[in-house]
Parts: structure tokens; C-alpha cells; sequence
């Protein structure tokens, strides 16, 4: 190296320096000055079989492009059953497709209801979820038709619980007998002598009461009744409001009184603020409990009047009975000796009115049920005690009926939905709609994999992300975050699964794109994905006031990478704040 070479090189390193550093930072100008969400969604539920419902969509399409969004999430009951829709609901896809490809609004269809299963039960309503009743009693009796030899088995009401004074008729003062407590008599829960529904007296329940005497914040009756496990149950009362605010804080409960008490019921939305009297019902199995406590009334203070009446448990005889693979039922005779046969012993038993009330996937049980029926060259005789075991869906919190996670026919329904949304769409970016799974791992098809119900959604979530790779491999995919997150809902003992769903989250790509909605651990969350390798979309807004929300997550996300974009996620269709949202999210900036 030449003398002049040799000063001339640390002048050439440091101008390189120069230039590398100045680059750099004007990297990170730039990226300083980017918007921190590029992608601006907003959540879109609609029936595009009505036609002023894709006038509303078409707007918001409008709206939502004047005010800065990217893309449209479309969550439509009807992508779930597109092989019974009229062909005009194609046509009304079609106006809703042109309008977005004029916005340059992104539509990304929602599909896989697994969790809000209704509408994939639709096409096959034995592919709940089945809780299992075990050793159900019944007797054998004469049909009294003709032949003379055809013999019908009936439940033996001899085995069915009790409620003690259920009518409300015997009491003291404003304290009805039979009851295992009830709160705060003559103050919140009074004797009605004028607003009856059945016999001379109701329950009437004014919640919002004030007085220093008062002991509880909740207005309620329950007792203690006796149960045979593993049996169905329909826990009902006649209800009436007036003014009842809010009308969720009414409840019929069922929970468990051994152990910790596990709660068998969860349903809201029961009753209206102000209606007449309605036959208001709830049903749950009775899982390990040989007692339950069963609560009606109001939990916390409010406005209003709450009269209930004529409160009632009746035990479940084949309501909604699952015939499939994996819910098997059997007969056998009372010492256990003897297994009856379908087809030798008794017809075909078919709950006619399974899952189709008022709608197919929709699962009422105020109807008889199914009915066993002997064969005239049946084994059994009349008088025969046998007992019967069968397998029952349950409904949860606003009508929701989860699939079964093991049973091969919901892999054909999945994979068929995703063609045919894709050969209408034929979208750019899918949204898989695991969402708040609370029933699982009950039925026999599941409890033979000997999986827990964590590794059994796993495999689930894996398979449906191979399902849409299989159609449109250079697809995005996204999915709710709740039921892979060990800060949210992948968890121990989440409503009726049994057993834990920690380690869903192993089934996940990390192609997934994760729409994070745990506002509640917003930090945990979002760093869980991110450590994972997960691009995240925050799912915010809720149906809020003010922009407290998107200011939440904006803050918990600030150092964490991979956040893409940011969610206006309304389930009440409420869009009022739209236009500051969009402005929120577009003037955020990176860190």
C-alpha cells in the first residue's frame, strides 16, 4: 500500500460512515413518520340475502373508504350454508363485491364456525358437541296399539328431582318455604298477591331497592335440589318485566353444590326489559354433581320489576338426542347383563325436531323428544326396567351450539364452504372464525383420541389453515385470538370444556395472522403472538363511547413488532365513531 493510499483511506471511511449514518437515519425518519396501522379494517355483520342489507353494506363500504379504512371483515351467516341460499343472494354478493373493488376496499369473508357452530349444524345438526347421560331409567310398558306385542319404554317418573314449593304458594311473610336462601325478603324479593301467573302468589323482585337493612347487591331465590349425574335437565319459571335494567342481570343458574362449584348453565339475553309473562327455560347436565343449586333473580342493583313464578326442573327423556359415530346410544338391562339391539329390539330412535327449532342449527328443548319404541320381536317385555344412555347438545351464552372437534364429518363441511367461498370471492385473504369454543371434549369421538381439549383444537386450527392453503396457497390467514391465548380463554376449566385447552396455540402457522381482541391483558397478549412470530391485528373499539379504547391498545402496542393493522370491531353495528377512529389510527406513528 502506497504512503498516499494509506492517508487517504480513513477520509474514504469516515465520508462511507457519513453517508451510512445519514441513511439510517433517515430509515428511521421514515419509518418514524409512517403510519403505525397500514392496514384499517373494520368489522361488517350482514345478511346479504336482504336487500336492505346490502344497501347498508354498500354504504358503509362508502363510509368506511371516506374515512381511511383498507379493508372489510364480512362475518355472514349465509357464507356458512351457501348451498341452500336463493340464487339471488349471488347477485346481492356481486353489488357488494363492485362496490368494494371501486373503493379499493379489501372484502375478506369469514368462514369455520367453530365455537358459534349454528350455522355448520345446519347441515347436519347430530355434529354438536354431545354431553353424555348416563344410565337413564326407564320402563318398559304397553303401547296399547295394534298387534298387540308393540311395547313403548317411557321414563320412570319416580326418578325425576324435585322443587319444593316451585309454585311459590307456601310462605311467610315475603319468605317463600322451601327455598335454601333467598335475599333480603320484603326489600328486593316480596310476595305478589296481585301479579300472579299460576295459584295465588309470585315472586316479585325489585333489584334497584334501597334500604340500610339491605345485605346483598343481588335479588335472588335458589335451592338446593338432588340430581342423578350425568343426566339432562330443563330448569324453567314463567317470568314477567317492567322497566328491567339492564335485562341481562337476569339469570336462571344452575351450579354445581360439591367441589367448587362448577357452573352448568350459561345463557343471557333471556327476557326483555318489559314484556308479559314468558316461559323462560335453561338446560344443563348434571355432569359429576349429585346436588345443584338452582338461583333465579338478579345479580347486582338496577331499575325495574321482575315478577317470576312457577319455577320448575323436569328431567330430559331423548330431547335432541345425537345420533352419530360419536354419540352412541345404548339400552341395556338393569343388572347390565344384557345390551339391547337398534334393530333387533327397538326402531330407530330420531328426536324429529332435532336442531331445526325454529331454524335448522337452532336447538330448543320444550318438545317431547324422541320416543323408544319396542319391536314386537324384541327381547324386552313389559315391565322390563332398562337403562338408557344417549348424548345431548347444550346451549350457551346468546343461543350459541358448539361442533364436535373429533367427528370427520365436520372436516367435509369445512373444506366444502371453503371452495364455495372461494369460487365467490375468490378473496385475497380469509378470516377463520375460532372464537369463545366453550363446550368440547365430551362426546365419545373425542374422549377416544385421549387428547386434551388444547391439543385437540390445535389439530383443528391446523387442519382448517390446510384447508384454505389447499384452495389459495398464496392466501392470508387470520383468526381470533381468544382460544389460543393462555392470557384470554386457552385455559383450565373455560365454561363446559372438559378439561384445558392450554397449548392450542401449538397448531397455529406462524403465516397466521392473529386479530388480538384481550383488551382486558392487552401487553401479555400482544407480546405472547409477537414472541411467537405471529403478525397481529388489534381488534379494538367494543361497542365503546370514546376513544379510550383504540388509546389502550395504541399504548400496549407500542413496542411491540409485527402489528399490522388496527380493527373497528363492532357487534352492535354501531359505526357512530367510524370516522374518529379512522383518524385515530391514521395519525398514530411508530415509536
Amino acid at each position: 500500500m502506497t504512503a498516499r493510499r494509506a492517508r487517504t483511506l480513513p477520509s474514504f471511511i469516515l465520508v462511507v460512515a457519513t453517508v451510512l449514518l445519514s441513511s439510517a437515519a433517515a430509515v428511521r425518519s421514515a419509518e418514524a413518520d409512517s403510519p403505525r396501522y397500514p392496514e384499517r379494517w373494520v368489522y361488517c355483520s350482514a345478511n346479504l340475502q336482504v336487500d336492505q342489507s346490502v344497501k347498508d353494506v354498500i354504504a358503509l363500504i362508502g363510509r368506511a373508504k371516506a374515512d381511511g379504512f383498507t379493508t372489510m371483515l364480512l362475518a355472514d351467516y349465509k357464507l356458512q350454508v351457501l348451498d341452500r341460499v336463493p340464487d339471488y343472494y349471488f347477485s346481492n354478493v356481486e353489488k357488494v363485491k363492485a362496490a368494494a373493488v371501486k373503493a379499493g376496499i379489501e372484502l375478506v369473508p369469514a368462514v369455520f364456525p367453530i365455537g358459534y357452530s349454528n350455522g355448520l349444524l345446519a347441515h347436519d345438526p347430530n355434529l354438536a358437541e354431545g354431553l353424555p347421560v348416563a344410565d337413564q331409567p326407564y320402563v318398559v310398558r304397553p303401547s296399547g296399539g295394534a298387534g298387540g306385542g308393540r311395547l313403548e319404554a317411557v321414563l320412570d317418573a319416580r326418578n325425576l328431582a324435585r322443587l319444593r314449593n316451585g309454585g311459590l304458594e307456601q310462605l311467610e311473610g315475603d319468605r317463600f318455604a322451601g327455598f335454601t336462601f333467598q335475599d333480603d325478603p320484603g326489600i328486593t324479593t316480596h310476595a305478589d298477591h296481585r301479579v300472579v301467573h299460576g295459584g295465588r302468589v309470585s315472586c316479585r323482585i325489585e333489584p334497584g331497592a334501597k334500604s340500610p337493612k339491605r345485605e346483598t347487591t343481588n335479588a335472588r331465590l335458589m335451592q338446593r335440589v338432588a340430581v342423578r349425574p350425568m343426566t339432562a335437565y330443563r330448569f324453567s319459571c314463567w317470568a314477567k318485566t317492567r322497566n328491567l335494567g339492564p335485562a341481562r342481570s337476569f339469570q336462571l343458574l344452575a351450579l354445581g353444590a360439591s367441589g367448587p362449584g362448577r357452573t352448568l348453565t350459561f345463557q343471557e339475553g333471556l327476557i326483555e326489559p318489559t314484556q308479559d309473562w314468558k316461559h323462560i327455560e335453561v338446560v344443563f347436565n348434571s355432569l359429576d354433581q349429585k346436588e345443584v343449586n338452582l338461583y333465579a333473580g338478579i345479580w347486582g342493583e338496577g331499575p325495574g320489576t321482575l315478577w317470576v313464578d312457577d319455577l320448575q326442573i323436569d328431567e330430559l327423556p331423548l330431547v335432541n338426542v345425537l345420533r352419530r359415530p360419536g354419540c352412541p346410544l345404548t339400552i341395556r338391562s338393569a343388572d347390565g347383563r344384557t345390551v339391547y339391539d337398534e334393530k333387533r329390539d327397538f326402531e330407530p330412535v330420531v328426536d324429529p325436531k332435532l336442531g331445526s327449532v325454529p331454524w335448522g342449527g337452532e336447538y330448543e328443548f320444550d318438545h317431547p323428544g324422541a320416543r323408544l319404541v319396542v319391536r314386537p320381536s324384541s327381547r324386552l317385555r313389559s315391565g322390563d326396567r332398562v337403562l338408557v344412555s344417549w348424548y345431548h347438545p347444550v346451549v350457551t351464552v346468546g343461543g350459541q351450539v358448539m361442533c364436535c372437534l373429533s367427528e370427520p364429518k365436520v372436516e367435509e363441511i369445512l373444506r366444502d364452504q371453503a371452495r364455495r367461498v372461494e369460487a365467490l370471492f375468490h378473496p385475497r385473504s380469509y378470516f377463520m372464525s375460532h372464537d369463545e369454543i366453550r363446550v368440547a371434549n365430551w362426546c365419545k369421538a373425542c374422549q377416544d383420541r385421549k387428547k386434551t381439549p388444547g391439543a385437540m383444537l390445535a389439530d383443528n386450527v391446523k387442519l382448517c389453515t390446510r384447508i384454505i392453503e389447499s384452495i389459495n396457497p398464496r392466501a392470508r390467514v387470520f383468526v381470533w385470538s381468544d382460544m389460543f391465548d393462555p392470557h384470554h380463554n386457552a385455559v383450565d376449566s373455560y365454561y363446559l370444556v372438559n378439561g384445558s385447552l392450554k397449548g392450542s396455540w401449538e397448531g397455529l402457522p406462524r403465516r397466521v395472522v392473529i386479530a388480538n381482541w384481550n383488551g382486558g391483558k392487552a401487553r401479555e397478549s400482544l407480546a405472547f403472538f409477537d414472541r411467537r412470530g405471529h403478525r397481529q391485528l388489534i381488534a379494538g373499539y367494543y361497542d365503546v363511547d370514546d376513544l379510550s379504547n383504540f388509546r389502550s391498545w395504541d399504548a400496549a402496542a407500542r413496542d411491540i413488532g409485527g402489528v399490522m393493522g388496527f380493527m373497528y370491531t363492532t357487534w352492535g353495528n354501531r359505526y357512530g365513531l367510524l370516522g374518529a377512529y379512522g383518524k385515530a389510527i391514521e395519525s398514530a406513528r411508530r415509536p
